[in-house]
Formats: structure tokens, C-alpha cells, sequence
């Protein structure tokens, strides 16, 4: 589980939901605005993000020709590239359809493994997974391949349960 990768893409996607933004609009001056990204991009509030990180992110991003800028500092406006969009659609098409099993996904990872349970976090958002509680997700796809290599190469799989629920019972679309 790549952190900065699993990153990209959540910032990717949301640039692609949104359209153009600013680095303006994303941390406004004198406001929580880390707290209103973290939310937005599906991260856990302990998740360290900053306009330094982001700018660095985005400027990775260019570098990669996936984002294009127009403008300066804070004021400049970013926005996808036709690669972008591509690599994003690859990307959701790399994932697992939805077939409309529930799974949930439970995980105890000791706070001395934070960067993993972190990794794992990003890592659900990104496979279209939402948080029920700070460790109890739930999803309406079979997770990847890749994330299960990932559970076994982190050594978390005696720590992370992952359940099918044949009736939803009280927990409803979500």
C-alpha cells in the first residue's frame, strides 16, 4: 500500500469531481482547512496534510504531466490533463466491480503501527470503501488483490478481518 500513490489518486479524483481548484480554495487562510480536505478527500483527521504536502503532491503531479497549472502560488488554478483523466479511468477500471455484496472490513492495529493502520485507511477510501467507525469500514466490492499482498507484505493479516454480510440489517445503504 503506497501511500503517496493511494494519495494521488484521491486528489486526482477529487480534482476530477470538482474541476479546477486553487490552492486557495483547498486551504483558505485563517480556517481549519486542513480538517475540510481531510474530510473531503476521505482521510482519518489524524492524517498529516498541509498546504506544503499538497503543494508537493501537486507539483509531482505536473511533473508527471497528470495536472496542469495556470497562474501563481496560491492564486494558480490546477487542473487535470487528458492523461490525468486517462490514468484515472484506468485506475477505476482496475478495481473490482461492485456486486452488491456488503463487506466490511475490521481492523486492530496497535497505535506503535499508525502509518500502517493509516496506509489501510487511505488505501479502503481509494477502493471506494466507507468509514463506519475509526476501524470498521464497509463496501459493496471485492478488494483487490493487491491489497491483500499488501496486508500479508505488512505483516497485518492476523489484525484485519474482512466479512461479507448476506442482509444489511440495521446499517442500510450508505
Amino acid at each position: 500500500m503506497a501511500d503517496k500513490s493511494s494519495i494521488t489518486r484521491l486528489i486526482l479524483n477529487k480534482i476530477n469531481e470538482v474541476g479546477d481548484i486553487t490552492l486557495e480554495s483547498i486551504f483558505p487562510r485563517g480556517r481549519a482547512e486542513s480538517r475540510l480536505w481531510r474530510a473531503a478527500l476521505g482521510l482519518h483527521n489524524d492524517y498529516e496534510f498541509s498546504p506544503k504536502t499538497f503543494s508537493a503532491i501537486l507539483s509531482r503531479l505536473k511533473k508527471q504531466g497528470l495536472v496542469v497549472k495556470s497562474g501563481n502560488h496560491r492564486k494558480s488554478i490546477w487542473s487535470l490533463t487528458k492523461n490525468g483523466s486517462d490514468l484515472l479511468i484506468d485506475e477505476i477500471n482496475s478495481l473490482p466491480n461492485e456486486d452488491g455484496i456488503i463487506r466490511l472490513v475490521v481492523f486492530d492495529i496497535p497505535e506503535s503501527e499508525r502509518r500502517k493502520r493509516d496506509l489501510i485507511r487511505t488505501e479502503l477510501v481509494s477502493c471506494g470503501y466507507n468509514q463506519l467507525q475509526r476501524s470498521v469500514w464497509v463496501g459493496y466490492r471485492p478488494l483487490p488483490e493487491k491489497f491483500i499482498k499488501n496486508l500479508d507484505e505488512l505483516k497485518l493479516k492476523n489484525k484485519v478481518e474482512i466479512l461479507s454480510v448476506n442482509k444489511e440489517g440495521t446499517l442500510g445503504k450508505i
